[in-house]
């Protein structure tokens, strides 16, 4: 059952990946199209809960978040840092413009692990609240790819992986970031 759930993992991330949702871009694409890096969030957590807004809206709650968020950037860059949740729910507020994701909300893929078996979720993401001290996130979210009867109520160890954007405040993202090639 394992192998079937990595198979399934693989199968999504790949056509993540190479759908149009902008996760990865040709090398003519990112040489052109912008200068500034595109980045993979990933966030973990060691439990959560999802609650029903209304028919259409839900909030996702982690629960013992890290408090670090990874980015993992694209070619041509390839970089690799890592910044403290706070300060990536905070950029997701300070961002202003037309590629801030307060402007154009973000895809996430919740990869949610239970009593040993393996889901996944395509949401869209809004509206971060982090508070380091209970070391939990919340976001409001709109599945993109499963019924209410489909969410599970509590789960346990639990992977965000944010679609990527380019991130407008250097100075809070990229201080410790390492060159992968």
């Amino acid at each position: 059952m394992k192998t079937l759930y990595s198979v399934l993992l693989a199968a999504i991330f790949f056509v993540l990946m190479f759908s149009n949702g902008g996760l990865v871009y040709t090398q003519e694409e990112n040489a052109t199209s912008t200068s500034e890096p595109r980045f993979l969030s990933i966030q973990h957590a060691k439990s959560g809960s999802i609650f029903e807004n209304n028919a259409i809206s839900y909030t996702l709650e982690l629960n013992d978040v890290s408090d670090k968020t990874i980015l993992l950037s694209d070619r041509p860059e390839r970089i690799v840092t890592s910044v403290n949740t706070s300060d990536f729910v905070g950029n997701w507020h300070w961002s202003m413009g037309p590629k801030s994701f307060t402007a154009d909300p973000p895809n996430a893929a919740l990869i949610v692990e239970d009593e040993g078996n393996q889901d996944i979720m395509i949401v869209e993401l809004t509206n971060p609240v982090h508070d380091p001290t209970a070391e939990t996130l919340k976001y409001g979210i709109v599945p993109e790819n499963v019924t209410s009867l489909e969410l599970p109520n509590e789960f346990g160890q639990s992977t965000l992986v944010i679609n990527g954007t380019g991130y407008n405040n250097p100075d809070i993202f990229w201080p410790s970031a390492v060159s992968c090639w």
